[in-house]
């Protein structure tokens, strides 16, 4: 089975149910993470993991194809599909604009930040969004939750655990704005088929 694709379920800001992207490591020499798009640049996504792999098919003709794509889709029915990635987009904006910046928020966000940056950096064309991607105070939050958590928990749990994390400073309202417009432009670049 290859590992080097995910389904990712996406729940939009303003939106009543998830719908599903994928998200891959393509075969290039930097084997860079890349969302499946169509042709156009717009990201695919569909309201149906039932019927994502039919979706696809009736569409490859309009979409990106990557390398493995369809050996991917030949082992679709051996994929264990309750293992998604989820993005909460209401749940993390809701805690973003009531700055509670736990953890969970915090690691949220910043997986969210990271996954607009491999948007904008698979094609050039893409490289328009780059100010929304590298926004000071997303940035700060990226850099708090890398600096603060995230390496410190990898390089000594144990520590980690007990150790007080220094508190997080931003301007909320700016960072809710910058995120309201990150959040804006990725759900503006998706096409949701189903």
């Amino acid at each position: 089975m290859n590992n080097d694709t995910w389904i990712l379920k996406y729940w939009p800001l303003h939106g009543a149910a998830p719908v599903f992207l994928l998200w891959y490591t393509d075969t290039d020499k930097e084997n860079t993470d890349k969302l499946f798009t169509f042709k156009t640049g717009e990201i695919f996504a569909t309201h149906s993991l039932n019927d994502l792999k039919a979706t696809i098919i009736q569409n490859f003709d309009a979409i990106n194809e990557f390398e493995n794509l369809k050996s991917w889709l030949n082992d679709f029915e051996n994929l264990d599909l309750s293992e998604v990635t989820v993005y909460d987009m209401p749940k993390m904006y809701a805690a973003v604009k009531a700055r509670e910046f736990e953890m969970e928020t915090l690691e949220d966000l910043t997986n969210f930040i990271n996954l607009f940056g491999d948007y904008v950096h698979q094609i050039d064309s893409n490289k328009y969004l780059m100010p929304l991607a590298y926004n000071k105070y997303l940035r700060k939050a990226w850099d708090y939750f890398y600096d603060s958590v995230f390496w410190p928990r990898f390089n000594d749990k144990d520590r980690f655990e007990t150790w007080e994390r220094p508190p997080f400073k931003v301007n909320a309202v700016k960072l809710t704005q910058g995120l309201e417009e990150l959040i804006e432009s990725f759900e503006g670049n998706m096409i949701v088929l189903n």
